[in-house]
């Protein structure tokens, strides 16, 4: 391992907890494709960050860390439930994916519909499993008490970044491929009537059925798009065309426009893959967080609308190419790994520095 001034260690999230040490030098066989974004985080961070002799913990554990102090920085990824950590008192920092706000996304009073219905209720299972995490981290606040060894800290939000992306060189957009294009887990069980899956369809079964149902007809109506649409069963399944044999990154970068359904939630790794790759991003909902605000991205509140939205992009090339410069200009200036490394360095120094 190199003479890092800081140590940096991957937990993987079983029993017993085994930190494994990483050298941010080599990142190329990572636990889970998810380290490798913060793998390139942390290297930047080394060159940047004054501080010395910090433990840096990337976890998917909530409960329990190797070690506490003020020492110590969690970034912790997968939580899908945006829960508080444990250990929130017993560190100096946390970032978190996914962070710890969610968001409803829709308004079923108003609006009411079934996705809108399943929408809540996933929203209510989650403040549900979150709550008692969010009442340990708050009573403290409210008590003013301080525990002797650390302070209380805020968890900052950073971005998903990539998953099993691979580093290709960026292709003008004039020049790609596809129009469109969708490849991502759906659920196409057929559940007997008498099943309660087949009552209960959860949001994400829900919000990519529309979308799918939407681009077929579309393919009917605009047959010169050109719309690639490949589905698995399960997320990290590298999803194949039946025509086209290149990876999942491949294609994307050959893509124009690139959809990015809500998944269990609505933020996923399919939006930042697209910026980074200078595609036009249409997704639905996202949360208030400080690298989705102001996005060169479309939103839509129902699939049935990607009609209109795809036939007005894909019929000006002008506004095709000034979405593709401004979502390649927005992942270096919001959500590359130099920007959150900054952003992360930044947060800590101040923390220290108290």
């Amino acid at each position: 391992m190199n003479n890092q001034s800081n140590h940096y260690f991957i937990c993987p999230m079983r029993e017993p907890l085994m930190p494994i040490p990483w050298d941010i030098d080599d990142i190329d066989n990572v636990l889970d494709p998810s380290c490798v974004y913060f793998g390139k985080i942390f290297q930047v961070l080394q060159k940047r960050i004054k501080t010395t002799n910090l433990t840096f913990y990337l976890t998917w554990s909530l409960d329990k860390l190797p070690s506490y102090g003020q020492h110590v920085v969690v970034v912790i990824l997968g939580d899908e439930m945006y829960r508080i950590p444990k250990y929130i008192h017993a560190v100096g920092a946390v970032f978190k994916t996914y962070s710890t706000r969610p968001i409803l996304g829709c308004n079923p009073f108003l609006k009411p519909s079934y996705k809108n219905m399943m929408d809540l209720l996933q929203f209510l299972k989650i403040w549900f499993i979150r709550l008692p995490g969010w009442v340990s981290y708050l009573i403290p606040k409210l008590k003013g008490f301080q525990p002797s060894t650390t302070s209380l800290r805020p968890i900052y939000d950073v971005p998903l970044g990539y998953y099993k992306q691979s580093e290709l060189p960026i292709k003008n957009i004039e020049k790609r491929q596809y129009d469109v294009f969708f490849a991502g887990s759906l659920d196409t069980t057929e559940y007997s009537i008498l099943s309660m899956y087949y009552w209960m369809k959860n949001a994400k079964h829900i919000s990519r059925k529309e979308m799918i149902l939407s681009l077929q007809k579309i393919e009917k109506k605009y047959p010169e798009f050109k719309i690639e649409l490949a589905t698995a069963l399960d997320f990290g399944i590298e999803v194949q065309s039946t025509t086209d044999k290149r990876s999942y990154s491949e294609r994307l970068m050959d893509t124009k426009i690139c959809l990015a359904p809500r998944g269990s939630v609505f933020e996923s790794f399919r939006f930042f893959e697209g910026l980074r790759y200078g595609c036009i991003v249409i997704t639905e909902a996202l949360p208030p967080r400080w690298f989705y605000q102001g996005a060169p991205i479309i939103q839509l509140n129902n699939w049935n609308d990607l009609d209109k939205v795809l036939a007005k992009l894909l019929k000006d090339k002008e506004l095709l190419y000034e979405l593709h410069q401004k979502s390649l200009q927005w992942w270096e200036e919001k959500c590359s790994e130099e920007t959150v490394a900054k952003y992360m360095v930044e947060k800590i120094n101040s923390i220290t520095e108290m």
